[in-house]
């Protein structure tokens, strides 16, 4: 059915139904839900050309992620797009997801998808400390919230997980089953959230007054394959007395291609080393031996990363709109006191 036919079996105007149905406050509350009422009962949805015309809006978000390299989307990446879309059908809208190359092509991109207008805010994830695309969508003016912080951008609009106290966690428990040696496979560098769990790592390790030449960090590619190659150098150090009692991983992939090498250096995973990740994945849960890990809500956080964009879309200031994520550690069999 045409908004002319709605129009015409309500007795009321078109102008009125698509000012009701489009949320403008001149319309009474009484005739705007009459008019919701009827459309939901004949299954009416307004065309989108003609909506975007007399509203502004495409009703369309957009959610950005930067391929780094071989690095594979982590196995989180749907979870978070679960939360995000549920939280933006609750507003009318509807999600698209891009994946942009994390190189010279990558702000030509974004602009491109900016100066098509084909959405009303952005969702940006993996972010770096001093970001380029933070700063191109301040100066565009468009509404945006990121998944992760920025160190050294503008006031914006976050969703992020607790990386420091996580890493602490994780240290602290290790710490208190007896490890003394304990090293961290992270991810890029250049990324926010790896100096961020690098810095929460170093707390633990300080607190805990452990030789911090006995802990040492490596960044790394977030892939398994990356993380097994850096994990066979830190278990065959040239002083066999400063091999890793235990590694701590920036997430459960890297862990697992970290457990292999373990496996193929003669090491027992959960007696001879100890092993911890980050994300709590299905593969966590059922590897040999199960792993500890750090959980953390990812569905909460697309919910969360939703309601702040519409927050911003609403005009609302980026200052305080800041959600940090809790985390916990899941103690599971891969990680013991050392042998």
């Amino acid at each position: 059915m045409s908004i002319r036919k709605l129009a015409q079996s309500l007795g009321l105007s078109v102008s009125t139904v698509s000012r009701a149905l489009n949320g403008y406050a001149d319309v009474n509350t009484a005739t705007r839900e009459r008019v919701e009422r009827a459309a939901r009962e004949i299954g009416y949805r307004p065309h989108p050309v003609a909506h975007r015309l007399a509203t502004g809006r495409t009703g369309a978000v957009a959610l950005i992620s930067p391929v780094l390299g071989p690095s594979r989307f982590d196995t989180s990446f749907p979870q978070l797009m679960h939360g995000v879309t549920s939280g933006l059908q609750d507003a009318g809208y509807y999600l698209l997801s891009m994946a942009l190359p994390s190189d010279e092509g990558e702000l030509p991109g974004l602009q491109r998808l900016l100066d098509a207008g084909v959405v009303d805010g952005l969702i940006l994830t993996r972010t770096r400390p001093r970001d380029a695309r933070v700063a191109l969508l301040q100066a565009r003016g468009l509404p945006f919230v990121t998944h992760g912080r920025t160190l050294h951008n503008d006031a914006h609009a976050w969703v992020d997980t607790d990386n420091e106290r996580a890493m602490r966690l994780a240290v602290g428990r290790l710490v208190t089953l007896g490890h003394r040696r304990i090293a961290m496979i992270n991810g890029p560098g250049e990324l926010t959230f790896a100096l961020l769990r690098r810095e929460g790592f170093t707390q633990g390790v300080a607190a805990a007054g452990l030789n911090a030449a006995h802990c040492p960090v490596v960044h790394s590619e977030l892939t398994a394959a990356a993380a097994h190659a850096v994990a066979i150098e830190l278990l065959h150090p040239a002083d066999r007395a400063l091999r890793p009692t235990a590694i701590v991983c920036a997430n459960d992939v890297l862990a697992l291609g970290a457990g292999m090498a373990c496996r193929q250096s003669g090491l027992r995973v959960g007696k001879d080393i100890s092993l911890t990740g980050y994300g709590n994945s299905e593969s966590a849960e059922f590897s040999d031996p199960p792993l500890t890990t750090i959980d953390h809500q990812v569905f909460e956080s697309g919910r969360h990363l939703a309601a702040l964009l519409m927050r911003r879309m609403a005009g609302e200031a980026p200052e305080g709109l800041h959600e940090l994520e809790p985390v916990r550690l899941l103690e599971r069999a891969s990680t013991a006191p050392p042998p």
